[in-house]
């Protein structure tokens, strides 16, 4: 699929910006990115997925040029709230759901509480269950400050990704900080999201949602991912029948920036699998 996005905005309160890679085709996924990222994160797997799937990206409240939520209210079930009207909108009266990391999350918490909506669950690289170094994780980026730099060419230079493993082109990582980037309010230039969102990344019980889902469900993860655990993974897919594994060699949390195009292959094999396209 290599059609540029087509830009629009739904909802209201917060409004969400969407992207939307072509339009009219047999069936939809719906995109979901993770914590502190953007709908911009899934151009390189949307590069490699058939080209009768139309492919639609939120950036979640919060999040790129999606409004903040105020008072803040960012849980998966939240996010989960804002897809219905998306998922309405869509097209597709069953709309295949994915997410990678917290996106994947708010697609689990969509899938449990809307299978009449869904016609497939993927979710890439989650954290099905907590552990000691995930909860230290969380603690150092609920303790960021909010960073002003005085440039543009700054900022994009300071630009990270956390965790930091991984291997990403420079000027993919380069393309990626350009889009989550914005002028801050007093002058120069800050980072997108709402550092409130960091308060509402967990907030379900994930592994007893994965026990409950009732839709054909793929599970992805990278090699390497300090997030989602081999034991993690291991219990997910040992909870429910419906619960498909693909691993991704190479690859770290980061995955679908990493090995998009593995990413994407894992996608299009099992919705074949599953007569979903």
């Amino acid at each position: 699929m290599s059609s540029d996005p087509v830009s629009f905005f739904i909802g209201s309160k917060p409004r969400l910006h969407c992207l939307r890679w072509n339009p009219g085709g047999r069936r939809t996924i719906i995109m979901m990115h993770g914590s502190t990222a953007n709908a911009w994160w899934w151009e390189g797997v949307v590069a490699g997925l058939p080209a009768d799937l139309t492919v639609i990206a939120p950036d979640l409240r919060g999040h790129g040029d999606s409004e903040w939520a105020s008072p803040p209210a960012y849980s998966p079930l939240d996010h989960a709230g804002d897809l219905v009207e998306l998922a309405a909108q869509s097209g597709d009266s069953k709309p295949i759901i994915a997410g990678h990391s917290m996106g994947g999350l708010c697609a689990v918490a969509f899938a449990d509480l809307h299978p009449e909506m869904t016609a497939a669950l993927i979710a890439i690289d989650i954290a099905i269950v907590s552990s000691q170094s995930r909860d230290r994780f969380l603690r150092v980026l609920r303790g960021l400050p909010t960073v002003t730099y005085p440039d543009l060419e700054t900022a994009q230079k300071r630009f990270r990704l956390m965790p930091g493993e991984g291997e990403i082109a420079p000027d993919l990582l380069m393309e990626i900080a350009r889009r989550s980037i914005r002028p801050a309010d007093g002058g120069g230039y800050t980072l997108k999201f709402d550092r409130e969102t960091f308060f509402g990344a967990d907030g379900i019980e994930t592994i007893d949602m994965l026990r409950r889902v009732t839709v054909p469900t793929l599970i992805i993860r990278g090699e390497h991912s300090p997030i989602m655990t081999v034991d993690a993974s291991r219990l997910a897919l040992e909870s429910n029948p419906r619960i498909a594994f693909r691993e991704i060699p190479d690859a770290s949390h980061h995955v679908i920036l990493e090995r998009p195009d593995a990413v994407a292959a894992a996608i299009t094999e099992y919705l074949k699998q599953i007569d979903a396209i």
